[in-house]
């Protein structure tokens, strides 16, 4: 009976241990963690099984680095055609303004703009769809 309650206590604390795996993995969800919060996070846990009596063995928690995404729908394709069209206009305004039969000053720096946020916009588009 002794053995039994022993067991029975053990997997109480690591239930309860497991229990606040996942209230510390909830809170990180979503958040990006900095390495110090992820020592923090790491510390209260340890401190949390030393109250329990549980010696402390590998502790799994969510790597700092790893960061919830949606997943990709019809919204996400639908988000990067409109850019992708955005995109082409700026292309199409700015040649129309350089290829005119008198460019002027003027005409150079719009079509310098438009270039600068066709180039900004192209950067933002590719690094969030590789990053997907």
């Amino acid at each position: 009976m002794n053995k039994k309650s022993a067991s029975d206590s053990l997997t109480s604390k690591m239930e309860l241990i497991n229990k606040k795996v996942r209230e510390i993995t909830d809170r990180r969800k979503g958040v990006k963690v900095t390495r110090i919060e992820d020592e923090l996070d790491r510390q209260e846990l340890k401190s949390y099984m030393r109250l329990m009596g549980v010696e402390h063995g590998s502790i799994s928690l969510e790597s700092a680095e790893q960061e919830t995404r949606a997943p990709r729908n019809n919204i996400f394709y639908a988000t990067v055609a409109g850019e992708a069209l955005i995109e082409a206009a700026l292309i199409f305004i700015a040649a129309s303004y350089l290829l005119s039969p008198a460019p002027t000053a003027l005409d150079y720096l719009i079509a310098a703009t438009l270039l600068g946020m066709f180039s900004y916009m192209a950067y933002v588009m590719y690094r969030y769809v590789k990053s997907r």
